[in-house]
């Protein structure tokens, strides 16, 4: 049964995702955000899903608010940290009330806006959540990233008792990835459909600048030098004009 996308992988995403570097990926976004003297104050973690993020950045003393568009993966988070802030909204239109010193987004939760309109509107809703010279760190898959991510069209296997297979395929002309995300858990199986489009360096750049952000830089992982232009994914940092 076809489910929408984030609804029922929610329930199984913890188990497929268990081999990915979130604290490294932390270590990495918190050390290049220090570099760069972000105020003190709030994080934003923006398209948090079940929070393996957010919770490690509470973990380690920071204010947190997780925000998401799926209520699904959210149910997951409070499930694991009841006491954190979380917010269900979309990317495009969320409005918190708040401002934060740093807004981060991991694992591609970005690439899913499928056109630089989205792609605009959202990096413009960040940009009015932060406080002057606040800070805006994320990553991105390139189009050389998504073209051919496993090589071959088709990734499958066991997580756990978890049975996936994800097949991939790129349109050009269109600029979108589409991935038929397939599980099988508890004698059940369910198929989700996921766009992404990808974002290259100099597109970012100008994206961000049209927000409003300033000094935006394109970094490869893990040495955060600058991007080149055969990154498979880039991280970016952005911040905030001072008023």
């Amino acid at each position: 049964m076809q489910k929408p996308p984030f609804s029922a992988l929610a329930q199984v995403y913890d188990e497929l995702m268990a081999d990915v570097e979130y604290e490294e990926w932390l270590d990495f976004v918190l050390e290049q955000a220090e570099r760069r003297g972000h105020p003190e104050g709030r994080v934003l973690d923006l398209g948090c899903g079940t929070g393996n993020m957010t919770i490690p950045l509470a973990r380690r003393g920071y204010r947190v608010t997780g925000l998401d568009g799926s209520m699904e993966m959210l149910e997951v988070a409070r499930g694991k940290a009841p006491d954190l802030d979380w917010r269900l909204g979309e990317f495009t239109s969320f409005d918190l009330g708040e401002r934060f010193a740093l807004a981060v987004s991991v694992f591609d939760s970005l690439n899913n806006l499928i056109s630089p309109e989205q792609f605009l509107a959202a990096t413009s809703r960040v940009r009015c959540h932060l406080v002057p010279d606040g800070l805006f760190l994320f990553d991105v898959n390139t189009r050389v990233g998504l073209a051919d991510p496993w090589h071959d069209g088709l990734v499958e296997g066991w997580a756990g008792d978890i049975f996936y297979r994800w097949v991939h395929s790129y349109d050009p002309a269109t600029e979108l990835a589409r991935v038929e995300a397939y599980c099988e858990h508890d004698g059940r199986s369910f198929t989700e459909v996921h766009l992404e489009r990808p974002f290259d360096p100099a597109e970012v750049t100008e994206l961000l600048a049209s927000s409003g952000f300033v000094e935006v830089e394109t970094l490869n992982y893990p040495d955060g030098e600058p991007a080149g232009e055969d990154e498979e994914r880039i991280w970016v940092v952005a911040r905030a004009p001072k008023d």
